[in-house]
C-alpha cells in the first residue's frame, strides 16, 4: 500500500496512484478483484471502494473483508460514468498523480499496474493508458480480448482490436475494464460526461484526450483478465441494448456537425430499421432487444440522456 514517504525522489519515482474499483452487483467479483490488486507489486498506491448504491450495501462487507481500502458510499446508482466521477473527485481531492480504474470484474497481473507507470513516466503525452485485457491471467500462452480502440466517423462505429502488438501504441481509445488516468490530464480534459451513464463514457473521454492534445497509450505487456458485464447480466443485458444504441447516437453527433454527421446518422438508423425487420422474428429475446433499442433512439432525439427512466421491465421478475 501507498509508504509515506516525502522524499520527492520517491514521489518521481513512485508516483501515487489510487486505484477505484467501482461496485453495484457481483459480490464474488468485486472480492476476487481486491483480492488481485493486493498483489500488486507496484508499491506507492491506495484503493478506493465506490458502493454505486448496491442494495445490500455490499460495500460495508467488503471494507470489513478488506481493511486497507478506503469506502465511499454513494447513496444511489449513478452508472459507471458518474460513479467513477465521485471516486475520482476524492482521489485527485486526495493526492492521486494517475488514477486507476478497474472495473470490478476484473483481475490485474502483479506486475500491470508498475508496467503502465513506467510507461507513463516515460511517455508523458500519455494521458490515459490501458493494458491488454486477456482471457485468463494463469494461462501460460495468454490470448489477447481486447487492445485498443478504433474511431470510425463515417460509419458511425468503434470498434475494439485484437490483434498483439510488441510495442506500446496511441489509439484512439482504451478499453474501459482497466484505465490508467494521469491526474493533470483530467484537471485539463474534465472527468466523465454523465450524460452517457454506462456505455461509451471510456470513448469519448479518450476522444477529449486526444483532441485536447494528450494521448491514449496502449501498453501490450500489462495484463487484465476481465469477465465483462457483469452488472448488466440476465434481464438486465437489455439495458446494454438501450444505452449502446441511445449513447452511440449522442457520441457521434456530438462530434460530428452539419453535413459530416450525415452519413453516420443515416448508418445508425438503418441499424435500427434493419433490427426492426429482423429481431421480431427471434423470439421473445429478439422482441426486448428490439425494445431496448427502439426506446434508446426515442429517448436520444428526445434528448433523455442520464439514467434511463422507461428500464424497468428488464429488472428481474418482471
Amino acid at each position: 500500500m501507498a509508504k509515506k514517504v516525502e522524499d520527492a525522489d520517491y514521489k518521481l519515482a513512485q508516483p501515487l496512484v489510487w486505484i477505484l474499483v467501482l461496485h453495484w452487483r457481483g459480490l464474488n467479483f468485486t472480492r476476487a478483484c481486491l483480492d488481485s490488486v493486493q498483489k500488486l507489486t507496484y508499491q506507492n498506491y491506495k484503493v478506493l471502494l465506490v458502493d454505486n448504491g448496491s442494495d445490500e450495501h455490499d460495500g460495508e462487507k467488503l471494507a470489513k473483508e478488506f481493511p486497507e481500502v478506503t469506502l465511499l458510499r454513494l447513496t444511489e446508482n449513478f452508472g459507471f460514468a458518474g460513479g467513477c466521477n465521485r471516486g475520482m473527485e476524492y482521489c485527485l481531492a486526495n493526492g492521486a498523480d494517475f488514477i486507476w480504474l478497474i472495473n470490478n470484474d476484473a483481475k490485474v497481473a502483479p506486475d500491470s499496474l508498475g508496467i503502465l507507470v513506467e510507461q507513463a513516466k516515460t511517455d508523458q503525452k500519455a494521458g490515459a493508458l490501458g493494458g491488454a485485457v486477456v482471457d485468463s491471467l494463469t494461462a501460460q500462452e495468454k490470448h489477447i480480448e481486447a487492445s485498443r480502440g478504433t474511431i470510425n466517423f463515417r460509419s458511425a462505429k468503434t470498434k475494439v482490436v485484437s490483434q498483439p502488438v510488441a510495442e506500446p501504441v496511441y489509439c484512439d481509445w482504451l478499453h474501459g475494464s482497466n484505465l490508467l488516468l494521469r491526474a493533470t490530464t483530467l484537471g485539463a480534459v474534465g472527468l466523465f460526461d454523465e450524460r452517457y451513464f454506462l456505455y461509451f463514457e471510456d470513448t469519448e473521454l479518450c476522444h477529449r484526450i486526444n483532441l485536447k492534445g494528450w494521448k491514449c497509450l496502449f501498453v501490450p505487456d500489462a495484463f487484465i483478465e476481465h469477465l465483462g458485464s457483469a452488472s448488466t447480466q440476465d434481464s438486465r443485458k437489455h439495458w446494454r441494448s438501450y444505452y449502446y444504441i441511445r449513447n452511440r447516437f449522442l457520441f457521434f453527433n456530438t462530434y460530428l456537425k452539419g453535413a459530416a454527421a450525415l452519413p453516420a446518422t443515416f448508418n445508425m438508423l438503418t441499424h435500427v430499421a434493419r433490427h426492426a425487420l429482423v429481431l421480431p422474428f427471434r423470439g421473445d429475446e429478439g422482441r426486448k432487444k428490439l425494445r431496448a433499442e427502439l426506446l434508446g433512439t426515442r429517448d436520444y432525439f428526445s434528448h433523455k440522456f442520464g439514467r434511463a427512466t422507461c428500464l424497468e421491465w428488464c429488472e428481474p421478475g418482471k
